[in-house]
Formats: structure tokens, sequence, C-alpha cells
């Protein structure tokens, strides 16, 4: 009998040691599937940044599109857009209609709010509705925005639609050139605010990296001016 005993608390004894030994044995391992499917998630997620320079100064923007599996195919697209003391945040949905190698067509419709923190004075400017449109097809490029500016109900300036459209054939992995126009419709005055045509180049700086270059001619120009204008875009994707 005390035989039986004492192997059996032996045999207890053996259980016990490799019960708690392997407790950080699963915890490492929940630890790491938690770590894979942390980067799945991660994965779902791409980033940009972007700045420009043209009539209204020298404007930084930082965005990023996110694809959680209960959206269904959707994305969830949230980016900042910064210049001087005006701050503005959007929130869109990113509606993916063909994706395939020869041909990708997508829509982001969003909707901003603009702040201007040089003074305490709540919101600025509604930015809505906004609709961007992209399309790739074998070496074609198009790109077009359309963006409401509703400042009146603030006291911030006038109304406006903004719409903005290029077309660009790529010459090789590193050239792009093509058509760009800009039109802006001053919705408090009335009339044309603005119509820029002119060419446009892209440019591949290294992996992920992009300058354009835009050359345009402002009809609605002042008497004395010479109606040349433009825009200068870096982008980095990741």
């Amino acid at each position: 009998m005390k035989t039986h005993t004492f192997w059996f608390v032996q045999l207890l004894a053996v259980v016990c040691i490799f019960a708690v030994g392997s407790i950080p044995m699963a915890y490492a391992d929940a630890h790491e599937a938690g770590e894979e499917m942390a980067e799945e998630e991660a994965s779902s997620a791409s980033g940009w940044f972007r700045t420009d320079t043209d009539s209204l100064g020298t404007q930084i923007w930082v965005g990023a599109s996110h694809s959680p599996s209960f959206l269904g195919g959707l994305s969830l697209d949230t980016d900042i857009y910064v210049v001087g003391t005006f701050g503005e945040l959007d929130v869109g949905l990113g509606i993916p209609v063909v994706d395939s190698d020869s041909l990708s067509l997508s829509f982001l419709p969003m909707v901003g709010i603009g702040f201007d923190y040089a003074a305490p004075n709540g919101p600025s400017s509604l930015i809505a509705p906004q609709l961007f449109t992209y399309l790739t097809a074998g070496s074609i490029y198009f790109e077009s925005w359309i963006q409401g500016f509703f400042n009146s109900p603030f006291d911030y300036g006038d109304d406006s639609i903004y719409t903005r459209n290029f077309l660009l054939l790529s010459l090789n992995d590193t050239l792009s050139v093509g058509p760009q126009v800009e039109v802006t419709l001053d919705l408090t005055n009335g009339g044309l605010g603005g119509l820029a045509p002119g060419l446009r180049a892209n440019v591949g700086y290294g992996e992920n990296n992009t300058l354009g270059v835009f050359v345009g001619f402002e009809t609605q120009k002042e008497d004395e001016d010479t109606g040349i204008t433009g825009r200068m875009t870096f982008v980095r994707t990741w």
C-alpha cells in the first residue's frame, strides 16, 4: 500500500511539473498567434503621405485605408489635410468596382470637416460632398476629384465646387504624361471661379514614391497676371 502511494505521489508530481512547465509554452504560443493576427490585421491597412505646393501654399496630407473583413471588400479611408493654421479631417468609404490585372476602377466618396486653429471658433468649413475616382487600364491612368466647400455657414468665406481631372499615359516604368484640367465653380457669387487646363507629368522617384508636376493656364486671371499656374506634388505610399 505504501509502495502504491509512493508511486502515485511521484506520478502526480511529474504531472504537476509538466502542467506548470506548459503554461509559459501555451502563453508563448498564444502570444505568437496574437502577433500573427495583428500582422494580418496590420497588413490590411495601407497608408500614404503627400505634400502639395500651389496657390494655397504648401499643404501636407496623410491618409490610410483600412480593409476589415466585416466591410465585405470595402475600405474605410481617412486622411488629414493641413495648410497654415487650417486642418481638415476626411472620412470615406472605398468602393472597388473592378480589380484585375488589366483593369482597376474604384470610387471613394468622402465627407470632411475643417478647422482654422488661428481662432478658437469651432468648425470653419464643411467639405462635402466629395467623390474621388481612380481608373487604371493598362498604360492609361485616370483620376478625378469632385469636392464641395461650404464655408458661409461658419462665416469663413465663400462656397464653391472644385474638380480636378487628369488622364496620364505611362511611357515607361518611370514617366507618365497627359492633360489635366481644374475647375472651380463659385456658388456664392455665381459663375466660374477658376478654369486651368494644362499638362501633367508623374515621375517615379524610387519604389512607392511619385513626383507630380502640373503646369496650367488660369483663364480666369487678372489682367496684369500671366495666367501661368500649376502645382508640385510628392506622394509616398506604403
